[in-house]
């Protein structure tokens, strides 16, 4: 079922529902008020007989019974019975039925008005004092104008309930399509919306109301997903850049060397060059392994507390094994007293692979093969600082510098894949940090990294997992 179906189903029921109580409560007080206003005239009635009939004694029962059966006023099926404080019936308008016999009874046991029906015939039993002379008054009638009234309120309630209802689904229906037509409408244009044209947009209407949010907010996954593409792309190209290039490279010295009888000398220098370039793919087959890890943000990965400063550590002393002639300079701001202003949330061995690429990368660029690092501890965060003196980024490039195999033209003759920053950018996000790169051309480059450090009060949550 559709929603403008559901919504034309939805709200035909809640108005036929609302008329449907409406109707009940219309005929059950009219029925309650007619009852009540037929009670009260035939009482009236008989109270008006019964007055004449005893204030007048020259009025014999037989006179009153003659003038009762032939006035004007009289309600069909009409039955009087008057009796006295004994039980004497001494008038009736007919035989007394068992109905009539046992109000009479009823009424003198307890002397209090009694209302009932015995199928179109309503009764009502009274005690009336005349002349300081009480008296049992029974007088019974069929109301058949009320009952028709009610009969023409049943049957004009009825058709305005099948007509509303009808009219109800009718304006559902229209309402629910003009409702829906901008979802509609959204819906036809991302219909049109595929790989080859994301460029496209979906139009956002008057901005304020739902349905415009969805627009915007569509719109904004689009620009993602248009984003992801190009990515995607690009990726594709530079990695196929990446390993055709020195592919080719190995393939024209072995076959450079193939043409020719060579010494073990050249083989071993051939070999060499070789085995350099293989273990360049690794690393970029490493690269690339470690990448996808990120855009999975590293599955099974466990979250604990640990030092900033022992991981720095750690990274600094791997560094100096791999490129010793790589010089790290270490200053530490405003050291704590309290130890969770150090610590953070997070994987050792994942911020120790951000901190070696950001380092490596500083110091590789710098003209001395040095770089500084100042950490600093605030109250809730601390901060990273990792300054070079390199050739610095120009503005057109720092918009891109996260994007994998991204190189900007002052780097592109220093060995790497552009793959390192990704991994920073994308590790650090998952800590619930924030990395920044501040450079100009000449003037060298500064990373910042920022992480929240561990909640002094909540000191006592040691683990939690990604």
């Amino acid at each position: 079922m559709n929603i403008k179906t559901s919504l034309t189903l939805k709200f035909t029921g809640i108005v036929a529902g609302i008329l449907l109580v409406f109707s009940v409560f219309t005929y059950e007080f009219s029925e309650i008020f007619r009852k009540n206003a037929f009670t009260d005239r035939i009482q009236g009635v008989a109270e008006k007989v019964a007055k004449s009939y005893l204030k007048q004694e020259v009025i014999t029962p037989d006179i009153l019974k003659l003038i009762y059966q032939k006035q004007l006023t009289r309600f069909p099926n009409e039955r009087l019975v008057i009796a006295d404080s004994a039980k004497n019936i001494i008038f009736s308008s007919h035989n007394p039925n068992k109905i009539e016999n046992s109000l009479l009874s009823k009424l003198v046991l307890n002397q209090a008005q009694i209302n009932e029906n015995s199928g179109d015939t309503e009764y009502v039993a009274f005690q009336a004092n005349i002349e300081n002379v009480s008296y049992f008054i029974i007088n019974s009638a069929v109301d058949k104008a009320g009952q028709q009234k009610l009969d023409f309120l049943k049957s004009l309630l009825l058709i305005l309930n099948i007509a509303s209802i009808i009219l109800a689904a009718l304006t559902g229906w229209v309402f629910s399509k003009n409702a829906l037509n901008p979802i509609k409408a959204v819906i036809n244009q991302v219909d049109i919306i595929n790989e080859n044209n994301l460029h496209k947009r979906v139009n956002e209407g008057n901005g304020k109301d739902e349905i415009a949010a969805l627009a915007v907010n569509f719109n904004k996954m689009l620009e993602r997903i248009e984003r992801s593409f190009f990515l995607q792309k690009m990726f594709v190209a530079n990695a196929s850049h990446e390993f055709r290039t020195p592919l080719t490279s190995m393939k024209g010295q072995i076959e450079v060397t193939m043409l020719n009888q060579r010494t073990q000398e050249e083989y071993h220098k051939t070999f060499l060059s070789l085995l350099e370039d293989i273990e360049n793919q690794i690393e970029l087959i490493n690269g690339l392994s470690e990448l996808a890890k990120a855009n999975a943000n590293f599955p099974n990965v466990t979250f604990k507390e640990i030092s900033v400063i022992e991981v720095f550590l750690d990274a600094k002393e791997e560094i100096n094994k791999r490129k010793p002639q790589f010089n790290v300079n270490l200053n530490l701001k405003d050291f704590p007293d309290n130890e969770y202003r150090i610590k953070v949330n997070g994987d050792s061995a994942l911020l120790k692979s951000v901190f070696i690429n950001i380092v490596e990368n500083a110091c590789k660029f710098s003209k001395d093969k040095s770089c500084n690092v100042t950490l600093d501890f605030g109250e809730n965060y601390i901060t990273i600082l990792i300054s070079d003196n390199g050739p610095g980024i120009s503005k057109n490039d720092l918009p891109h510098i996260f994007e994998p195999f991204y190189r900007s033209n002052e780097t592109r003759n220093v060995q790497g894949y552009g793959i390192g920053l990704s991994l920073v950018k994308k590790t650090v996000e998952m800590h619930q940090g924030k990395v920044e790169i501040e450079s100009n051309l000449g003037q060298g480059t500064t990373v910042k990294v920022t992480l929240k450090n561990v909640n002094k009060s909540k000191g006592n949550s040691k683990t939690s997992s990604n």
